[in-house]
């Protein structure tokens, strides 16, 4: 047990930003919750797009006999009501657990946002850390939601079986790198789009509500695993009705992103379309898995990865606990 252990505020510097990443690199990458990093240059960005949207973003460090042992975060959850609710997260290094660190960074924050009138908090448990649920409901937290990993070895698929689905009736399945071909501008309407469905997501990919056209465009063609010819996108003429993207996710591997559907086009079999061709895609390219995300909420997607074959993997628990405010 460490013989001293103090929790601060956190200031930004070098240092502090490589504790972070070390902290944040001490769990397996599977295990990670949403937004929580193992680079510093991650984590420097991501402070830097709150102070960009001028949100605020408050962090503690824990520190047990002078070395680094964990942190504790929070932020307003901005893209779907009720106000006032924080997204809470925290993580301790693994051979600084049961002493008490979580427990006290906890309090900490606990404290900070009683003090700005916090209506609620959320906080996601990994499944490999299901032990520490009791700690959770004893702090009064109740769980809302699952978020559950699904796999697809695209070999195993036939995709002939769904081919009935690739006839939308008039709509046009594009990618990404077709459109940027012909010329079109589509980084606009696509980002118009995502902003108009991202409120249904309970756990967006971005932590901000209206993140800039920019963001999206990084995700498209920005980023190492970016595959703009896997970035399928439905059109009514020139209208965008629907996107659904992979990336690259180590040799042989995707990782489905957005799905995004106009609510217009819903019920149209626009997703069923979307997923066919992003695993038409896998096979032409000798992938041998999948992945992707659902929650819990979203039966209609549950049922599309179900058709097409995908497994049900391990996933997280969304808490949330209601906080009284002061009369």
């Amino acid at each position: 047990m460490p013989e001293t252990c103090s929790i601060r505020a956190f200031a930004p510097s070098d240092a502090e930003y490589a504790a972070l990443a070390a902290i944040g690199a001490s769990t397996p990458p599977q295990f990670a919750l949403d937004y929580e990093f193992r680079d510093a240059a991650d984590w420097r960005e991501f402070d830097e797009s709150f102070a960009q949207a001028g949100r605020a973003l408050t962090r503690y460090m824990a520190a047990c006999d002078g070395v680094p042992a964990g942190y504790a975060y929070a932020f307003e959850v901005d893209w779907a009501p009720p106000p006032g609710r924080f997204w809470c997260v925290l993580r301790v290094r693994p051979e600084q657990r049961g002493c008490g660190v979580g427990a006290r960074l906890y309090d900490r924050l606990l404290a900070d946002l009683a003090g700005r009138r916090a209506a609620g908090l959320l906080i996601e448990l990994d499944d490999s850390e299901a032990a520490l649920r009791p700690a959770l409901e004893r702090r009064g937290f109740r769980a809302q939601l699952q978020s559950w990993a699904f796999v697809l070895d695209p070999r195993a698929c036939d995709p002939s079986r769904f081919a009935a689905y690739a006839k939308l009736g008039g709509l046009t399945i594009a990618t990404l790198a077709d459109e940027i071909a012909r010329g079109a501008d589509w980084l606009p309407p696509l980002h118009q789009l995502y902003a108009l469905v991202a409120g249904d997501v309970p756990i967006p990919i971005d932590p901000h509500a209206s993140p800039p056209p920019e963001w999206l465009e990084h995700q498209a063609i920005g980023l190492p695993e970016s595959l703009p010819e896997a970035f399928f996108v439905v059109r009514d003429g020139e209208r965008y009705a629907g996107m659904s993207f992979l990336h690259a996710n180590g040799p042989g591997r995707l990782f489905q992103r957005i799905t995004a559907i106009h609510p217009a086009y819903r019920g149209r079999g626009v997703a069923m379309a979307l997923k066919l061709a992003t695993i038409e895609y896998a096979r032409a390219h000798g992938c041998h898995e999948i992945r992707t995300a659902v929650e819990s909420n979203n039966p209609s997607m549950l049922a599309i990865n179900r058709k097409f074959g995908f497994e049900q993997r391990e996933g997280l628990t969304l808490f949330e606990r209601a906080l009284e405010l002061p009369g």
